[in-house]
């Protein structure tokens, strides 16, 4: 009797177990290439984004991964991929993106003014114009560009992050903290969080 007491309760804790595994798989294909990405799981990012070929707006963060990685060989293939999209509007952010890493800062900022034009509603061509506005220290604009996309797409860190950055260079507290809070919300594991969360202790009174 205890043998098959014993038995049975093996039965339910490897059923237990390996339901538990497929819940975890099941999770797990529900991130994001976004999510992966504000995680710090660059690798797995672009992995996620390669199995994504129809989905711009993963081959655009798949860019943003293998920048992050300084790969930009590979970040500069990932644009070659938007520019041969059918969207214009995501053409132009391809091509804005392979333009900035060859460089050509005019370029890469007429290329993304291309892309809001062709699609104002697009919350990428408004960050890919204030990645441009921040590599020109143009920080008002690049500012403006970042908040005009977490308007488009509130759950969108990166542009919280960097629109906090832009705040912080302007010098205004009140609108760089609250981007700033917001990416800790939203991404509350990715790399930069020691360094956001350093800032903002400067900006809380002891």
């Amino acid at each position: 009797m205890s043998a098959s007491r014993h038995l049975h309760r093996s039965v339910i804790a490897a059923a237990a177990i390996a339901l538990f595994s497929q819940s975890a798989a099941a999770q797990d294909q529900q991130v994001s290439v976004q999510q992966l990405v504000e995680r710090g799981a660059l690798d797995e990012a672009i992995q996620r984004a390669e199995g994504e070929r129809d989905n711009p707006e993963s081959t655009y963060l798949a860019a943003h991964a293998f920048s992050k990685k300084n790969d930009n060989g590979r970040a500069n293939a990932e644009y070659g991929r938007l520019r041969e999209t059918g969207d214009s509007s995501w053409k132009a952010i391809g091509e804005s993106g392979a333009l900035l890493i060859a460089g050509d800062v005019g370029g890469a900022l007429g290329a993304a003014t291309r892309a809001i034009g062709a699609n104002g509603d697009n919350p990428y061509a408004h960050y890919q114009v204030g990645v441009v506005r921040s590599r020109q220290n143009a920080f008002q604009e690049a500012a403006q560009a970042f908040g005009r996309a977490v308007e488009l797409k509130p759950d969108f860190a990166y542009a919280h992050y960097y629109a906090g950055l832009a705040y912080s260079r302007l010098k205004q507290a009140a609108k760089m903290s609250e981007h700033l809070e917001a990416f800790m919300q939203l991404a509350p594991n990715a790399p930069e969080r020691a360094g956001v969360a350093a800032m903002l202790r400067t900006l809380r009174p002891r």
